[in-house]
């Protein structure tokens, strides 16, 4: 009996021990599993800074895409590796491989670029809209399109931030920053035939560096003439200073950095011509009289870009085109003089209008980024892991 009673307690031992190896197994093997799941969004991380870092440099290039083999993360024993794929219908894949000894995770995602106007108006603080204003939408890109996705909104979630005049119509979305009360950001008049929301999580708002440019030290200055240039002189100026003249763009894509101030006179016009763009890098503040502006004859929201990459700026901006263009500023008040309908997008810290008027956000601003877009940038749309 005694034999048999330690036969017993050696079988039932030798079982808790196996059970116990069995579980040790299993913890190291989860253990590992995390790890490699970890190095795999590391990679993936990694990837997207790539190629957003690519993006920033204007050196990206889907014919030599990044990719990555079998690199160790600091002070550890995972490595991880990637690579980036573009199918047919141009949609990026990031395939980010992880791996801690011998388990393997991986993880997919689709990648698309994000522009800077997802929205027809952002601001970071206040919109101001005055009686019988119209914001709506169309798609330059799709006539055909008549269900417009248009949304106006302010990241805060301060009482009062968008005050809507009698008689003015948003005809869309309203949205206040992540945690506010709608109903206490966006005033009651007017209608919005959307629905208001605050926002699920923050929106980001890229910073924009001038490109670099000859630097002419001189200003752009126009009185009584007009003033042409073309693609040889894009660079850098001191200010566009117009008292009594023009300053017209012709001949393809201009750039200019102003490092100072822009003043237009009464009367006086910049002027974007068909078959032209204007990018406009603005250190300065931008003061308009009466009867002038930015004409853009060009025909297209993206051939006039302005976007302001100073501090402490005040845009006064006035339009004589019903097509304007772009205004991303989003440390700027801006203030809107229109004398015509608008079209494009803006961002900015506050924005008013100042009489009432019709503004038309562009679908394709939102629907068709280009990587050779100002301020585009990769993201995730959505992933899954095997």
């Amino acid at each position: 009996m005694v034999v048999v009673a330690i036969i017993f307690l050696t079988l039932i031992s030798m079982a808790l021990l196996s059970l116990s190896l069995q579980a040790r197994i299993s913890a190291i093997r989860t253990a590992q599993g995390i790890q490699a799941r970890w190095a795999a969004d590391a990679g993936l991380i990694k990837a997207i800074i790539e190629m957003n870092n690519r993006l920033t440099a204007k050196t990206w290039s889907d014919t030599s895409k990044p990719t990555v083999t079998k690199e160790v993360l600091f002070q550890s024993d995972q490595s991880f590796s990637y690579q980036i794929d573009k199918d047919h219908s141009g949609t990026y894949t990031v395939t980010s491989t992880g791996m801690t000894g011998p388990v393997i995770k991986q993880v997919h995602a689709t990648v698309g670029l994000k522009g800077l106007f997802d929205n027809a108006l952002l601001v970071k603080d206040r919109i101001s809209l005055m009686p019988n204003t119209l914001v709506a939408g169309y798609n330059s890109e799709d006539a055909f399109d008549t269900d417009f996705d248009i949304k106006i909104g302010t990241t805060s979630t301060a009482d009062g931030r968008i005050p809507i005049g009698p008689g003015t119509v948003i005809e869309g979305d309203a949205f206040v920053g992540v945690g506010g009360d709608p109903d206490k950001v966006i005033g009651a008049g007017g209608t919005i035939t959307g629905k208001k929301f605050s926002l699920q999580e923050e929106i980001d708002f890229p910073v924009i560096t001038p490109p670099l440019l000859p630097n002419t030290s001189t200003a752009l200055s126009a009185n009584s003439t007009t003033i042409t240039i073309n693609p040889t002189k894009s660079g850098t100026y001191t200010g566009i200073n117009l008292s009594s003249g023009i300053l017209e763009v012709k001949g393809g894509d201009v750039e200019l950095y102003i490092t100072g101030n822009i003043d237009i006179g009464n009367g006086c016009e910049i002027i974007v011509r068909p078959g032209s763009s204007l990018t406009l890098y603005v250190d300065g503040n931008i003061n308009a009289d009466n009867s002038n502006g930015f004409n853009n004859q060009a025909g297209n929201i993206k051939d006039f870009q302005l976007f302001a990459t100073g501090t402490e700026q005040v845009f006064n901006i006035k339009a004589k085109s019903s097509i304007f263009g772009t205004i991303y500023a989003p440390d700027v008040d801006i203030n809107l003089y229109p004398n015509a309908e608008m079209r494009g997008a803006i961002v900015g810290k506050n924005i008013t209008f100042k009489s009432g008027s019709s503004f038309y956000y562009d679908e394709a601003l939102r629907d068709n980024v280009s990587i050779d877009d100002v301020g585009a940038r990769f993201i995730v749309k959505r992933w899954n892991e095997d």
